[in-house]
């Protein structure tokens, strides 16, 4: 849960509606095939429950993500579009500041 709290009283979002914010935007974008399987070894290594993990620090976001990404395409480009998006979708939907948006490219898929 993550609280935001001002002048005019207490706004409470879930960890799941901001997850799923980031999925269907992650989904959305060019050049992202689908989210990276999450292993039995990310789980008890990395403690990885989902291919989205979404961290509050000092009233500010950061968000990782585990994708796949298609065959051919310039992969800095499409990695950098895709924290632009995800870091404006997210301000704009709940006005926290995002301060790291990370993206691991896990796989490549052929189209």
């Amino acid at each position: 849960m993550l609280v935001m709290e001002n002048h005019i009283g207490k706004i409470t979002f879930s960890d799941q509606y901001l997850r799923q914010l980031t999925e269907q935007t992650v989904l959305q974008c060019f050049g992202i095939a689908s989210f990276a399987q999450v292993t039995l070894a990310d789980r008890i290594l990395e403690r990885r429950n989902s291919p989205v993990t979404i961290t509050a620090r000092n009233n500010r976001l950061e968000i990782d993500i585990h994708v796949c990404v298609m065959y051919g395409l310039n992969i800095p480009v499409v990695i950098r579009a895709l924290m632009h998006k995800i870091e404006f979708v997210i301000e704009d939907a709940v006005r926290i500041p995002v301060s790291h948006v990370r993206v691991y490219v896990d796989e490549m898929i052929e189209p």
